[in-house]
C-alpha cells in the first residue's frame, strides 16, 4: 500500500505547480506535453518488453506503462522547462542536462531505495542518454508546431 500511495502522490503533488498559470500558457505548450507523454509511453513500452526497469507496484498494474510517471513529474517538468527556457535553444538544453542527470543517478537511485522502481537491463547512463535525446525530439517538434500555428494564423 505504501509504494501505491508514493505513486499517487508523484502523480498528483507535480500538479498544484500550476495551478496558479495561466490557461493561454498552458495551452501552448499542451502539444509537445502530450507528445512528450506518448514518447515517454512508447520508451516505457519498449522498457517492458527489454526489461529495462521495472516499477515495483504500479499504479495501474493493467497499464504496462505507469501512468503516475509519464502524467506526474515528466508532464509537468516538461512544462516548465518549455515555459521558462522556450526560445532560447542553450538554456532549454542545459536545464534538460541538469534535470535528466538529477533524474538519472540521485532520484533513481532515491526511487530503489524507497522500492518505486528498480533499473534493471538499463545504465543509468543510457537513461540519460535517453532522457537528453527525447528532450531534443521534444524542443524540435514544438519549434515544427509553432512555426505551423504561426503560419496559420497570418
Amino acid at each position: 500500500m505504501k509504494g501505491k500511495l508514493t505513486l499517487l502522490a508523484v502523480l498528483l503533488l507535480p500538479w498544484l505547480s500550476i495551478v496558479k498559470v495561466d490557461k493561454f500558457g498552458f495551452k501552448r505548450y499542451l502539444p509537445v506535453l502530450t507528445f512528450s507523454s506518448l514518447v515517454i509511453a512508447f520508451i516505457s513500452e519498449l522498457s517492458k518488453s527489454f526489461t529495462w526497469w521495472k516499477v515495483k507496484k504500479p499504479l495501474f498494474p493493467k497499464l504496462s506503462s505507469d501512468v503516475s510517471f509519464i502524467f506526474g513529474p515528466f508532464f509537468i517538468a516538461n512544462f516548465w522547462v518549455f515555459k521558462l527556457t522556450y526560445g532560447n535553444f542553450k538554456k532549454y538544453l542545459l536545464i534538460n542536462v541538469l534535470f535528466d542527470y538529477l533524474f538519472a543517478y540521485p532520484l533513481t537511485s532515491l526511487a530503489e531505495k524507497l522500492k518505486v522502481y528498480k533499473m534493471v537491463n538499463m545504465t543509468r547512463f543510457q537513461l540519460f542518454l535517453i532522457s537528453i535525446t527525447t528532450a531534443l525530439i521534444n524542443y524540435l517538434y514544438h519549434y515544427f508546431i509553432e512555426d505551423v500555428l504561426r503560419q496559420r494564423r497570418q
